[in-house]
């Protein structure tokens, strides 16, 4: 991601959600109010006149299928957004892999699915501020909360997350296992081939929920482990220099903190209110 950020198994069908009335966008034109729907913001540049197209990764709190569209935590969010934008979302589901260059290839406008900041991505993608704060935790059959809990075991990890190469490190490369989307590292846990799984904290306990066997717990904090001492930011990232959609995204993210609305989301799927900022 990435987080950078998680990662995982992305459906094959097309989503596509039409949100209210549009009314702006761009392929170089700017919003404005048609239909009777007049936008937040004036001004506003997207890739597609009246469309606001969104590359989803699907993975469950944070963005998933729902009700022939998409739901979860950004796709709630996003879907606010886009009707305060006038704005119809045009969104289909990208893998883990592919989902930054998506938007750094200008095919979308931004990305959903868990994303975190990082430098990195800061250099090719303007990021808005942050939306929510999410942490890191262990998934496991019993009670593991600790890196000195985790030697000598098999710790599966997924692509791109932040913390893969500081336990590589500390653990040893061929004790931790890299897979390529967290289902296959959730089969291998189940079936014993490791002992333990890395997630953040909002996937964690959503895939605890599901599967009872398993525990999630938060990591303790350890100066080795850069992603364990804080945590970590998630945002929308956009395509570089649409100055005018980011400064929109900020001031409706910030709206949306302030009125209870991300936090009643947050809430509505299973993760704590108080972990909105804006």
């Amino acid at each position: 991601m990435s987080r950078s950020h998680r990662y995982v198994a992305v459906p094959a069908a097309l989503l596509v959600l039409a949100a209210a009335t549009a009314c702006g966008g761009s392929d170089g034109s700017t919003s404005s109010a048609t239909g009777g729907c007049t936008p937040k913001h004036s001004g506003v540049t997207t890739l597609t006149k009246g469309k606001l197209a969104v590359s989803v990764y699907v993975s469950p709190p944070y963005s998933e299928q729902k009700d022939g569209g998409f739901g979860g935590v950004d796709g709630e969010i996003i879907k606010k957004i886009a009707e305060m934008e006038c704005l119809t979302l045009d969104a289909k589901p990208v893998a883990g892999a592919g989902l930054i260059s998506s938007v750094e290839s200008k095919r979308a406008d931004l990305a959903i699915g868990g994303v975190y900041r990082t430098p990195d991505r800061a250099k090719i993608l303007e990021l808005t501020d942050t939306v929510y704060k999410d942490g890191m935790a262990l998934l496991s059959k019993s009670e593991v909360s600790d890196v000195a809990s985790l030697k000598g075991k098999k710790v599966g990890v997924i692509q791109g997350y932040l913390w893969n190469a500081d336990l590589q490190k500390v653990l040893g490369k061929d004790n931790v296992k890299i897979y390529q989307a967290s289902d296959g590292m959730l089969s291998d846990l189940t079936n014993g081939r490791v002992d333990v799984g890395v997630l953040t904290t909002a996937e964690a306990g959503y895939r605890a929920k599901q599967n009872t066997a398993l525990k999630s717990n938060n990591i303790t904090s350890d100066p080795r482990i850069a992603s364990s001492t804080a945590p970590g930011e998630v945002v929308f990232p956009l395509t570089k220099g649409n100055a005018s959609l980011l400064a929109a995204l900020n001031e409706d993210i910030k709206a949306l903190v302030a009125d209870g609305t991300v936090g009643k989301i947050l809430e509505a799927n299973g993760l704590p209110a108080s972990a909105a900022t804006a």
